[in-house]
This record gives structure tokens, C-alpha cells and sequence, in this order.
């Protein structure tokens, strides 16, 4: 596996592989040796690793820095008869583009995307039609035995799960905190971008201006932990392929409110929200922590239905 997220995303699935009896190794960069050693090779995004491997020209031409590896070589040259070679894209690498270079798919068995959306915007574009892979459409699944179950209820404490810039929402959270009372806290959990100071300069000065009740956490070592007294997980991103956050508060028991991204009717369907007031209004509607969890399990986004799946495929 080659993942240049540090298994941001793909820990559960490397767990849930080992206890079966698998033998998994994962690194961050293409190793071309790993490719040699496995059955299955699987590429978390389309990013960068699979150009490395499928396309190194065109790497070493956009001074990827660690196509410089030793040993690095094209999979075009290896033999990979007996082997399933296995992508993943993820919609951060779809909208930048990695997708979209010569030569890349011809090598690959099968895409597993992560929802519709991502795989309309993939296909669109013809390098991808010059594979010939199987395409499939399987959601991330969470660990539901790694996330403390309670039975919650309506509060003023909402938790924020992601970095803070400008795709997240940030706008829309502020208008949200502006309409509610101004005993509602706010907890955020995820760091600033460093690419937009203004940005930052005008959410603290907002904040400031209305006393608004934000605190704000760079990390936490205890997401399950930190989550436990809170009543709502609430979502502003506008550029998504699943959003783990949702899933791991809804495992808790805890309600989402998750913002319309494009392509969340297809995942989240009857939880979403299109504007503050409508956020607002979920906020003070009926609460259930058992439907939540219940949510995950009728929609397979456990890691065992996920990973059940991803069996078939690599089966198949």
C-alpha cells in the first residue's frame, strides 16, 4: 500500500487486513520493491505515487522529490501477471488534478471510488478512458468498537472536526454561531491553513467583534475522549468525498449536522443542510443518539461492510 496520507484513512483498513491473516506492508512514497514483494498493490489517491510508478518521466519532468529513490522504476517494465493493482481517488486529488496524466491507468485492475461525485468528475476527463479498469463505488467505513457509544442529548457544546480555511465553511459556521445565543460554545478541533492569514484575521476579528464562544485546538490526542461531552459534530466543508468527522460523532451517538457539499445527498442523504437557518433548525430539532449509530450500519459505512466489499473486488 502506498499512502502519502501517513494512514490518515487507511489505518482501519491495514487492521482490519492484518486480523485476517494478511501480510501488510505500507509506506508513504512509491517503492517499486514493494510492488515486486505484493499480491495486491493498493494506491491510496491518485496522487503523485501512481504517476511515479506508471509515468516516471513525467515525475522526474515535475521534480516529484522522491522519484529520485533509488531503484525507482516504471510498473510498465515490471511483471505484474499475478498481481491486482488496486486506486483509490480521493477528491482532493481528483480536483488537483493528479488524475489527469498519459499513461497512468493502463496498468490498473480496478478504481474503488469513493462516492458518485468523485467518479463523474474522474471519468470525465479522457486519460482515465484510456484504462481499462472495473470501477466500483464503495464509502469509507468506520471502526464503530474504536468509538465510545452514550446515549446524548441537546446541548450548547458543538464540536468542529477539521482544518480551518476557507473550504471548510468557515463562513457559514460563523453566520450559524451569530443566529444562536451566545451561550452556545463552539469547540474546533484542526489547524489553520497558512495559506490564507487574512482568512484567519477575519474569522478571530469576527469572533471578537459579536463575542462569539470559540476555542480552538490544533490537536487533541483523544478524539473519542474529547467528543464525549459534546452534543453536536457540526460539518461546513463544501469540497468532500465522505467526511470521517460525521461518521466517528454519529458512532458516538452524537447528531450531525453536515453541510449540502456537492455529492452529499448521495452519502448523507436526509441530514444535510443548505444555509445557517436551516442548520440552526436541525440544532433545535429531535435528537437520537441510537439512530445515528443505527445510520452507519443501515448505509454500510461500518469498516467491516466496507472492507467486505473491497474483498469482492479484490476477489473478483
Amino acid at each position: 500500500m502506498f499512502d502519502p496520507y501517513n494512514k490518515k484513512f487507511t489505518a482501519d483498513m491495514i487492521t482490519w487486513w492484518e486480523n485476517k491473516g494478511y501480510n501488510v506492508k505500507c509506506e508513504t512514497y512509491y517503492n517499486p520493491e514493494l510492488v515486486d514483494w505484493a499480491d495486491m498493490v493498493w494506491f491510496h489517491t491518485c496522487d503523485n505515487n501512481l504517476l511515479s510508478a506508471t509515468n516516471p518521466d513525467q515525475a522526474l519532468k515535475d521534480e516529484w522529490k522522491y522519484t529520485n529513490r533509488p531503484g525507482a522504476w516504471d510498473m510498465h517494465e515490471m511483471d505484474l501477471s499475478k498481481k491486482k493493482i488496486i486506486v483509490e481517488p480521493i477528491d482532493i486529488e481528483v480536483w488537483g488534478g493528479s488524475h489527469a496524466h498519459d499513461n497512468i491507468w493502463e496498468l490498473v485492475d480496478d478504481v474503488v471510488f469513493l462516492a458518485p461525485h468523485i467518479q463523474k468528475i474522474m471519468m470525465a476527463d479522457s486519460r482515465p478512458q484510456q484504462g481499462h479498469f472495473k470501477q466500483h463505488i464503495i464509502p469509507c467505513g468506520v471502526d464503530l468498537d474504536k468509538w465510545t457509544f452514550a446515549q446524548h442529548e441537546p446541548g450548547k457544546k458543538i464540536a468542529i472536526v477539521s482544518e480551518k480555511w476557507i473550504i471548510k465553511g468557515m463562513q457559514n459556521i460563523l453566520q450559524i454561531a451569530y443566529e444562536l445565543p451566545r451561550d452556545y460554545e463552539f469547540h474546533w478541533v484542526g489547524i489553520w491553513s497558512n495559506d490564507y492569514p487574512y482568512f484567519k484575521d477575519y474569522c478571530m476579528d469576527f469572533i471578537e467583534k459579536h463575542n462569539l464562544n470559540f476555542t480552538f485546538y490544533d490537536w487533541v490526542d483523544d478524539l473519542d475522549k474529547w467528543l464525549d461531552d459534546k452534543n453536536f459534530l457540526l460539518h461546513g466543508g463544501m469540497k468532500e468525498a465522505f467526511c470521517f468527522a460525521i461518521a466517528q460523532a454519529m458512532a458516538k451517538g452524537i447528531k450531525p449536522i453536515p453541510h449540502a457539499f456537492m455529492g452529499s445527498e448521495a452519502i448523507w442523504d436526509g441530514l444535510t443542510w443548505n444555509s445557517p437557518q436551516e442548520a440552526i433548525k436541525q440544532i433545535e430539532g429531535d435528537y437520537d443518539s441510537n439512530s445515528y449509530r443505527q445510520y452507519l450500519i443501515d448505509h454500510e459505512y461500518t469498516i467491516d461492510q466496507r472492507m467486505e466489499k473491497i474483498e469482492d473486488v479484490i476477489n473478483g
